[in-house]
């Protein structure tokens, strides 16, 4: 007769169990010897060991799966963090979170510091914030569609008119006042557009000044004034006037463009600042006594930058009103549908020069489209 050997799941023998023939006598003495050699006894013993055997066979089973789990468990748990490491990569930067357009609209104070002339942000003080605020609310109140985002347009490449050290017809703020003017927006949740007139200083080294603020902070945007603008050298500001170019303007653009994603800041705007007509139809479109802007059809289009032309003409006539009417007709309304390379308008007012002829917040946002950007100057 052989000795059948019972093994675990895992192939390890458990117990070596004698048989014999049922009713026939053992082949020797033995522990489960009987010497009657009864068919009941070999049927108990049977049971008997079979109850034994039952629970190392299930404590073996279960060894069994526990060593295969634990085998299994540290590359499972090593995929699911691999999953969330790969979800969170895969999840795509938007820079048009917290973007201020199409939800919002700017009301800004413009000004160089320390220059009243200039308008109300000339300096920061509690009495300009409350004023700020006001006027702020009264196109919150009238265009409940459009919270308002209270801003200031400060001056930070200021046109000159003499040459200065660098031979450039400007010069820039020190950083100490701009940081001055960025700590108190910081603290009053109020955007800060960098000015930039340029005089005759080239344009991308002079934007490249002024990118750590706008790469840093996501309430620094951009302004451009092409008035005090002279790429080619051909004038010095508040003695000629400019013809720029789109070339001029679009590296502007594109860099503003690629921002976003690559320091994860909001989508930007960049207001640009016209003061008199487009060179597009006219015989000799760089004639700077007609036209600002030689071929305005021609700026770029981006959808990473807010691109705001922005009517800067100065009132304070009998009739001025009508005329800035009509300039943001031609210069935002039609513009904008024959280009097709900007898509908000913006509107500047002047506190004391236009005094007596100064159109209310109701009048400017009866403008077709209604501006989107409305600064205040002295």
């Amino acid at each position: 007769m052989t000795t059948p050997t019972r093994r675990s799941s895992r192939g390890e023998a458990l117990s070596t169990i004698p048989t014999r023939p049922l009713g026939g006598a053992t082949t020797g003495p033995g522990p489960w010897s009987s010497p009657r050699g009864s068919r009941k006894t070999s049927v108990a013993m049977g049971l008997l060991f079979g109850l034994l055997l039952l629970p190392l066979l299930v404590a073996g089973t279960v060894l069994a799966w526990q060593l295969v789990a634990r085998q299994q468990q540290p590359s499972a748990l090593l995929n699911e963090e691999r999953l969330g490491e790969r979800a969170e990569a895969i999840q795509p930067f938007d820079p048009n979170a917290g973007a201020i357009f199409p939800r919002y609209r700017v009301v800004a104070f413009y000004g160089i510091p320390g220059a009243p002339a200039t308008g109300p942000a000339y300096q920061l003080n509690a009495q300009m914030l409350a004023h700020l605020q006001a006027q702020g609310a009264v196109y919150a109140r009238l265009d409940p569609a459009h919270p308002v985002k209270l801003a200031i347009d400060l001056v930070a490449s200021v046109p000159d008119r003499y040459p200065g050290p660098e031979q450039t017809y400007s010069h820039r703020l020190d950083p100490t006042t701009i940081g001055t003017y960025i700590r108190f927006c910081q603290q009053h949740n109020l955007l800060l557009f960098l000015d930039l007139s340029f005089g005759q200083a080239p344009v991308m080294q002079e934007l490249r000044f002024f990118l750590p603020y706008l790469e840093h902070y996501s309430f620094v945007e951009l302004a451009i004034d092409p008035e005090w603008m002279f790429p080619r050298h051909n004038g010095i500001p508040g003695v000629n006037l400019s013809n720029v170019r789109a070339s001029d303007l679009n590296p502007v653009i594109e860099t503003l463009a690629a921002l976003p994603m690559q320091y994860h800041v909001p989508r930007k705007i960049l207001v640009i600042h016209q003061y008199r007509g487009d060179g597009d139809g006219l015989k000799n479109p760089y004639d700077a006594s007609m036209a600002e802007f030689a071929d305005k059809r021609n700026l770029v289009y981006d959808p990473r930058v807010d691109v705001v032309i922005h009517v800067d003409s100065v009132g304070g006539y009998r009739g001025d009103q009508q005329d800035k009417i009509r300039q943001y007709t031609m210069w935002v309304q039609q513009d904008m549908q024959k280009y097709h390379n900007f898509r908000y308008g913006g509107f500047k007012l002047f506190y004391h020069i236009e005094a007596r002829t100064l159109m209310t917040p109701a009048q400017v946002l009866a403008l077709q489209p209604p501006p989107m950007v409305i600064s205040y100057g002295n």
